[in-house]
């Protein structure tokens, strides 16, 4: 009897922790339905939550909740995670747009294709570019960070208490987080874009002085040789800002934890 007490606990324990783990996972590119599948994308979220398991089961109640206070351990459970994954996804994201931002200055985003990092549409370069952040989250040490994050939060937030008090900064510093989002984007492909519309600018001068040139036909493949090598040219600075956004996971987390205490 003692036993199956003792398995109902950490079965219980177990459900409510889940969610902020699953939501955080879902959020997160390189964990989406489109690059792991579901299945093993919950194994994986079970087998991480079994490690918080005992710290959670200590704070746990004899008793379990009530379905009604369950309903709102849970629901505020999936919010934190939302709002750990929400910080985490954005370096994915911005590099993403910053790749479709390129394309589609260069007349490419018709070749298109879904983006197994996303599950969204994507243009070639973005596809490509939200890969290779991908290999540097697991091996410039992302993952570590956003794990770290992750269970540091069940230290700051435990399970079974309610909401975490609000701070009324948390609304603008949301809204920081998406300026900085787009501002990012821009900031990234700023390089690429500024190249092509100075070769754009040029072949408008050609057209000028030589009508005859059938600029139109030459735009697109001058545009792309000219944005590709001024990309090569600037990939490692690009990618190792970028490994220093997915590391600032954890200072967002500390924003975070200053703002919902």
């Amino acid at each position: 009897m003692d036993a199956f007490e003792d398995w109902r606990r950490i079965l219980i324990a177990l459900v409510f922790v889940l969610p902020r783990m699953l939501v955080a996972f879902a959020l997160l590119p390189v964990f989406t339905r489109q690059s792991l599948p579901g299945m093993t994308r919950n194994g994986v979220a079970v087998s991480l939550s079994l490690v918080i398991l005992p710290m959670v089961m200590v704070d746990a109640p004899a008793e379990p909740p009530d379905w009604l206070d369950g309903l709102a351990i849970l629901a505020k459970e999936a919010f934190i995670g939302l709002l750990i994954g929400f910080g985490a996804a954005i370096p994915f994201w911005v590099i993403a747009s910053a790749g479709f931002f390129i394309d589609n200055q260069r007349g490419t985003t018709m070749a298109s294709s879904i983006d197994p990092m996303t599950g969204d549409q994507s243009s070639p370069l973005g596809v490509f570019m939200s890969q290779v952040l991908a290999v540097l989250f697991f091996v410039g040490g992302g993952i570590t960070v956003f794990l770290a994050a992750l269970y540091e939060s069940y230290r700051l937030w435990p399970v079974f208490s309610f909401f975490p008090r609000i701070d009324p900064a948390a609304i603008p510093w949301l809204l920081r987080l998406l300026d900085h989002f787009m501002a990012l984007t821009v900031l990234l492909a700023a390089p690429v874009i500024i190249a092509m519309f100075l070769a754009e600018f040029a072949l408008g001068l050609v057209s000028r002085f030589a009508p005859q040139m059938n600029v139109f036909s030459l735009a697109m493949p001058i545009k792309s040789a000219v944005g590709m090598l001024i990309l090569v040219i600037y990939l490692g600075t690009l990618f190792g800002f970028m490994d220093d956004e997915l590391l600032a996971i954890g200072r967002h987390f500390a924003l975070l934890e200053d703002l919902f205490r």
